[in-house]
């Protein structure tokens, strides 16, 4: 996949971030057409630490304003794109081309609640999920708490919460996450 093209169809978005605020600049077909590119601004990092490739721009050399020039097209940069002083990652995101035929499911992962899922995988597991919550819920109302689901979009993300009937107070029992799908003994979660 690093050499050419994939046979799926992917691209690559570069994106430059600082501090968590990303510019996307452009869309390439490999990442080497976009290393090429990227790499004429001076002060461009690539390093490889125990298996993960680090790459980032360092903003001390960052010029006012430079033109990068590729393929026939000119790409403005400069270091007012950017408001603080640390370097800036730069980010690859692969995304399939759906503009070209396909073969069946893309490549990938899709976040389901605070979670990467394989594309592949994504629906048995929301299924599994739904499946396991509805199972959660039969066992603490068969034990006569109300239930509830929370945290949706938080962090961690989605969690059941229980209460007694009438009381004010509710108690965290697990969250949603790829282990909950596994769960097998909801009355070892109870506090």
């Amino acid at each position: 996949m690093d050499s050419k093209r994939d046979s799926g169809g992917n691209m690559f978005i570069l994106e430059l971030n600082q501090e968590g605020v990303g510019t996307e600049i452009g869309l390439f077909q490999t990442l080497e057409e976009g290393r090429a590119f990227i790499s004429q601004v001076e002060g461009y990092q690539y390093k490889e630490e125990e298996g993960f490739v680090y790459e980032m721009l360092d903003i001390r050399k960052l010029p006012e304003y430079l033109e990068l020039q590729y393929n026939g097209h000119i790409v403005p940069l400069t270091k007012f794109m950017f408001t603080g002083e640390g370097d800036v990652d730069i980010f690859w995101k692969e995304l399939p081309d759906l503009s070209t035929p396909g073969k069946g499911m893309v490549e990938g992962s899709t976040r389901v609640d605070a979670y990467l899922i394989p594309n592949d995988e994504v629906k048995d597991y929301i299924a599994r999920r739904e499946s396991q919550y509805r199972k959660a819920k039969a066992f603490l109302e068969a034990k006569g708490y109300e239930v509830d689901r929370a945290y949706f979009g938080s962090e961690d993300g989605e969690a059941v919460l229980y209460r007694k009937k009438g009381s004010e107070d509710w108690h965290f029992l697990t969250h949603m996450d790829p282990g909950f799908n596994e769960e097998e003994d909801f009355q070892s979660l109870l506090e």
